[in-house]
Parts: structure tokens; C-alpha cells; sequence
């Protein structure tokens, strides 16, 4: 968790010396963990401090599905405040048949002033990769990633300037869908690959491959002539180490959290 209070900070200090400069902040999902001891009160803090990040957009992936089909029965018992579960999850082809799973859009779009005074319209959709049918079919439609983000992309492509799809698949079926799919021009592939990997231009479409774990994030600056249509694009890693200092708030809760983690592993009762 401890990304959390570094990149709230960074998040800051950026719209701080950049007042006029606006900013989107999302993420390619697996953000809970599973299989471990500590997951459940681990991730009613991750969901508490991705609540609080204001993100525009956060796709929903296979790995984070049944957390959140966890959280959502939690809230419904009264056990988790009820606007924790109010993030913009995407998802251009997954539709829950559940009546307590937290609200899902197949987009959103992001309108915003830039320099040259005209306007930008920024359209976001995730895509879940669940190739061996893990997700219960019974409990959620899912459409096969290429044909629904071709359609998302069809009927976004008047109402936007510039389109981000946000995905779990691996590495390989991202660079087929950069290449097979038009009108997708950035493509964040979060496979958990440990390692930095340089963002790669296949076609029209710029994919970048974020590192896990909350160590940095992956900054893309655009760069609008006076139209909106195409921009100049500028990457990079930015390393969450100690030259971030941590939010206020934020490092606040993740002190908390630590804080109950820790008694979690000494077997002291929880409250």
C-alpha cells in the first residue's frame, strides 16, 4: 500500500507547479491481493485508499473481480462505508448480473482546456482477459475483448479526441489489438510484469507496460498542437522511492493499515 501516500503526493505537487495543466489519473486494475492470510483486511485498505486517490478511471481486471464481489457483499451487510465502492470502474466487456456489484461503465470521457484554448476529450475503457473462463458465466456476461473495444471505439470515436483502453491481457494480445483494432491511441497493458519495460508505438497506438506493485507509475505527457485531434507524446517512469514524500492523508492511512496489519500477524483480535 505504501504507493499510495507517494503517488498522492506526486499527484499534488504536479497540479501545484502545473495550475493550468491538466491531468488524468488511472489505472489497469489488480489492485487487491488473494491467497494470503492478511488479503481481507489488506484490501478493505487498498479499496479505502484507491477511493480517496480520485482516480478517473480504474479498469476492472480478472484478478480483482472476486475482491470486488467481496467488497460489494461487505457493504451491503454495513461492514464497509458504501462510497468506498464509488470508483469509475471500466470495462468495455463486462456486465454484472449481480445486483450488489459496484457500478460498471464501458467508458467515461474526460473533457479538458489546453493550451491553445480549445478543448480535449479524453475517452477511457477498460477490457477483462479471462481466456480459461474462470468468472462465472452465470454471474457476469463477458464479451470477447476485441469485437467489444471495437465497438466502445466505434461509438466513441465522434464524442473523443483521444482514446485509452486500459487491460490485463498479456503482452501479446495487446500488441494483436493495437494492431487489429483502429482508433486506440494509448494502450496500458498491467500483466504484474516486474520489470520496466520501454513503451512501444505499434501503428497509430502507444502501449506502455507499468510496473507492479506501486514501486513507480508510468507518466505520459501529451502535447496538443492547436487542434485536438493528435498529440507529441513524452513517457516516462516516475520512481515512488523516498524523494517522494508521503501525502499527509494518505501516509496517514497507510499508517493504519500497517498499523492493523501488524497486530493481524502478532494474533492480536481485530476490531
Amino acid at each position: 500500500m505504501g504507493g499510495f501516500a507517494r503517488r498522492m503526493s506526486y499527484w499534488k505537487a504536479f497540479a501545484k507547479k502545473y495550475p493550468s495543466v491538466p491531468f488524468l489519473r488511472v489505472d489497469g486494475g489488480s489492485i487487491f491481493v488473494n491467497g494470503v492470510a492478511e488479503a481481507p483486511v489488506l484490501n478493505r485498505w487498498t479499496l479505502e485508499g484507491t477511493y480517496r486517490c480520485g482516480l478517473d478511471a480504474l479498469n476492472l481486471s480478472a484478478w480483482d473481480l472476486p475482491v470486488w464481489q467481496e467488497m460489494a457483499d461487505l457493504t451491503a451487510a454495513g461492514q464497509i462505508p458504501k462510497e468506498f465502492l464509488d470508483v469509475p470502474l471500466v470495462s468495455a466487456n463486462v456486465t454484472a448480473k449481480l445486483p450488489n456489484f459496484p457500478r460498471l461503465q464501458r467508458y467515461v470521457i474526460k473533457e479538458h482546456s489546453i493550451a491553445s484554448g480549445n478543448r480535449v476529450r479524453i475517452g477511457v475503457t477498460g477490457l477483462l482477459y479471462d481466456p480459461q473462463e474462470r468468472i462465472s458465466r452465470s454471474e457476469f456476461e463477458i464479451r470477447d475483448p476485441q469485437a467489444a473495444v471495437r465497438q466502445v471505439m466505434e461509438e466513441i470515436r465522434d464524442k473523443t479526441d483521444y482514446r485509452v483502453v486500459l487491460t490485463d491481457m498479456d503482452i501479446g494480445k495487446a500488441m494483436s489489438l493495437a494492431i487489429v483494432v483502429p482508433g486506440i491511441d494509448l494502450l496500458l497493458v498491467a500483466h504484474n510484469y516486474e520489470v520496466a519495460s520501454e513503451p512501444q508505438q505499434v501503428g497509430d497506438t502507444l502501449v506502455v507496460i507499468p510496473v507492479n506493485e506501486g514501486r513507480m507509475f508510468s507518466e505520459v505527457r501529451m502535447n496538443f498542437g492547436p487542434a485536438a485531434g493528435r498529440a507529441q507524446l513524452v513517457t516516462r517512469f516516475v520512481p515512488l522511492d523516498r524523494t517522494v514524500p508521503d501525502d499527509p492523508e494518505m501516509g496517514e492511512l497507510v499508517r493504519k493499515a500497517q498499523a492493523e496489519m501488524e497486530d493481524l500477524r502478532k494474533g492480536k483480535s481485530l476490531h
